[in-house]
C-alpha cells in the first residue's frame, strides 16, 4: 500500500513538469514551423527575382501605379525607358565588395534624375565611383550624356527613413546614405509627386563610355538562414523532451532504489 502511494506521489510530481514540457515544446515547434514557412517564402522570392532578372525589359511603373505600388513585386524588374538626364548628381555612400568591374571598396552610387518621355522623373543609379573619385571633375568624361536616350536597368526599392544606415545625410558635402527618391527630390528642387518611388540601376553596357560611373553593379543577394533557425528550434524541442525523459528515468530509479531499501529492512 505504501509503495502504491509512493508511485501515486511520484506520478503527481510529473504533472507540472509535464505540462511545462508540452508548453515549451509547443512553442519551440511553432517557432520552427514559422521559420520553415519563412524558408518557403524566401525560396519563392529568390525564384521570382531570378525570373525578373532574366526577363525582357518592360516599361517602368508610371504615376498611375505609384499610389498602390508593391515594392516587393517590382524589385529587380528589368525596365527600358526613354528620356533625358536632368542636371546634377547625388552621391550615396556604399562599399562595393566583389565588384564586377574594375573599381570596388568604399565609394558612392552616382544618382542622377532622369525625366522620361512621359514627363515623370526617376532617379537612375548610373553606377559606382571610388571614394577618391567622388567629384565629377576628378573623372573626366563621366558626366551624364545629354540628349534623348534609351536606358535599360533594374528596378530597386527605395530606402526611406528607417531602412539602411542610420547616419544623417550631409547635403553640403553631397553625401547621402540611403537611396531615397523623396529625399533626393527635395534636395534637387524637384516635386516629390513627380518622382518615382523607386530607383533604377543602370545595367552593364548602359553606363558612361569612360567607365565611370561603373554601371552593372546591382547586387542580388538574400540572407536565407531560415532552415538553420528551424533546425535550431526543433533541436531545442528534442532536447527539452530528452531532459524530461532523463528526469523521469532518474526519478524511477530513485523510487526503485527506495523500494529495495525498504524491502531489505
Amino acid at each position: 500500500m505504501a509503495n502504491r502511494n509512493e508511485r501515486r506521489k511520484l506520478g503527481a510530481g510529473f504533472i507540472v513538469p509535464g505540462v511545462l514540457l508540452v508548453a515549451i515544446v509547443g512553442i519551440l515547434v511553432s517557432l520552427g514551423n514559422w521559420q520553415m514557412r519563412r524558408l518557403s517564402w524566401k525560396l519563392d522570392l529568390i525564384d521570382k527575382v531570378d525570373s525578373r532578372l532574366s526577363a525582357e525589359p518592360a516599361d517602368p511603373p508610371g504615376p498611375e501605379n505609384w499610389a498602390n505600388i508593391d515594392a516587393d513585386a517590382i524589385a529587380y524588374r528589368q525596365v527600358r525607358m526613354s528620356g533625358r538626364y536632368l542636371h546634377g548628381e547625388f552621391h550615396v555612400f556604399t562599399s562595393l565588395s566583389d565588384p564586377k568591374g574594375r573599381y570596388g571598396g568604399p565609394g558612392y552610387w552616382v544618382m542622377t534624375p532622369f525625366r522620361t518621355s512621359d514627363g515623370w522623373i526617376v532617379f537612375v543609379n548610373r553606377g559606382f565611383v571610388p571614394q577618391d573619385l567622388k567629384a565629377a571633375s576628378s573623372r573626366p568624361g563621366s558626366d551624364a550624356p545629354q540628349g534623348d536616350l534609351t536606358l535599360v536597368g533594374t528596378v530597386r526599392q527605395a530606402e526611406p527613413e528607417g531602412t539602411g544606415p542610420s547616419f544623417e545625410a550631409e547635403p553640403k558635402k553631397n553625401i547621402w546614405y540611403r537611396r531615397d527618391p523623396a529625399q533626393l527630390a527635395l534636395a534637387g528642387g524637384l516635386a516629390p509627386v513627380d518622382v518615382a518611388p523607386y530607383t533604377v540601376d543602370l545595367n552593364a553596357g548602359s553606363g558612361s563610355p569612360s567607365g565611370l560611373p561603373q554601371a552593372g553593379e546591382t547586387k542580388v543577394s538574400f540572407k536565407n538562414p531560415h532552415l538553420g533557425y528551424a533546425m535550431t528550434w526543433y533541436g531545442l524541442a528534442l532536447s527539452a523532451i530528452g531532459v524530461f525523459a532523463v528526469y523521469v528515468m532518474g526519478a524511477h530509479r530513485r523510487r526503485k532504489a527506495g523500494d529495495r531499501t525498504v524491502s531489505s529492512a
